[in-house]
């Protein structure tokens, strides 16, 4: 299933699903591309294509473009164990 978008013109944002994230005991609620690209330029993490996650972020332009860049998103924090919510439980090991 795709993300829901809104026009980049409208909202003046590309909009993701809505992601929280931790680092550490703080709590993140991340609604944009760009408050995932801050949140990952302050908290790099060793798991997954750091740099291939904050190119994507940052060049994401086009309406696939913002859907692979959401889905990288996702998959890095679900790999550094620091996605938290509904999508966290999906992948967690038994």
């Amino acid at each position: 299933m795709e993300p829901n978008l809104i026009d980049a013109s409208e909202a003046g944002t590309p909009l993701i699903p809505s992601l929280r994230v931790r680092a550490g005991r703080a709590m993140f609620d991340l609604h944009t591309l760009e408050e995932a690209l801050a949140f990952a330029s302050v908290n790099p993490h060793p798991k997954g294509d750091y740099d291939g996650l904050i190119r994507r972020l940052q060049a994401a332009d086009t309406p696939d473009e913002i859907v692979e860049a959401s889905n990288a998103f996702q998959w890095w924090a679900e790999t550094n164990q620091i996605l938290v919510g509904p999508e966290a439980a999906l992948t967690a090991a038994p």
